[in-house]
């Protein structure tokens, strides 16, 4: 979902594994947020379309959520964090985290076009084997020619100001102030990924390592991330996609 705080003017595009849920909680129960949309919406198979809780820009505009003239009314914002930490720890969630939610016909994973294999495929191989297959069909030699991906280009497009994750609490008070918010603006720290190590690079072989290289080359350079962490910590960003 989005989260829109009307007395604000604020738009807070929620990007997965960035601290959204601790910054969602904090909007809606602190500063009068609005979830957009409030509930999944789903295709005519029973599929999700749009996901309450990740959604772009383009999304939002597409089911008429926000106005087309969304970048006068409203300051928007984002997060993003490094591609080599990200993926590490939405390979943990679907090995451990989300395993529970498969003995369960109504849980979201069933609603999501091919999740529950992944997260299968998660139980019974390693991080570098899952990258393998996700990004390299099997055999890193078919990354080549195949172009770049992006974790976080479909929540970055059309918004103003980026936030990085390594840096969350500093860049949201910044924006916050720009807003005209005195007094306390803590983030609570909420849905943090269990059984996983706190160093990602420990995940790493340097096949694993060569693909997120490869694959997220132009985010990695982007954001100002490599596999040491955040290069270039710049508060609050303006977007670039």
């Amino acid at each position: 979902m989005a989260i829109h705080c009307p007395k604000y003017r604020l738009l807070f595009i929620q990007a997965p594994r960035t601290g959204c849920t601790a910054i969602e909680t904090l909007l809606l129960e602190r500063f009068g947020g609005e979830s957009l949309p409030a509930e999944n919406i789903l295709d005519p198979d029973g599929f999700i379309r749009l996901q309450r809780k990740h959604c772009s820009i383009r999304q939002l505009l597409a089911e008429g959520l926000i106005p087309p003239s969304y970048a006068e009314q409203f300051s928007t914002l984002t997060t993003v964090r490094n591609p080599y930490d990200s993926l590490v720890s939405l390979y943990v969630k679907k090995r451990d985290t989300y395993q529970d939610l498969l003995t369960d016909p109504a849980s979201w994973v069933h609603k999501v076009r091919g999740f529950v294999e992944d997260i299968e495929f998660c139980r019974t191989h390693s991080f570098e084997e899952w990258l393998m297959n996700r990004y390299a069909v099997g055999r890193i030699e078919r990354l080549l020619g195949r172009g770049h991906r992006s974790l976080y280009g479909r929540y970055t497009d059309g918004v103003e100001v980026v936030m990085r994750f390594e840096r969350l609490q500093q860049d949201f008070e910044a924006v916050m102030r720009r807003l005209g918010v005195e007094g306390d603006v803590t983030i609570p720290s909420i849905n943090t990924t269990r059984k996983r190590a706190a160093n990602y690079q420990g995940y790493y072989t340097p096949q694993a390592r060569q693909i997120v290289e490869y694959v997220f080359k132009p985010e990695l350079e982007q954001h100002g991330y490599s596999f040491e962490g955040l290069a270039e910590p710049a508060t609050g960003s303006r977007a670039q996609s």
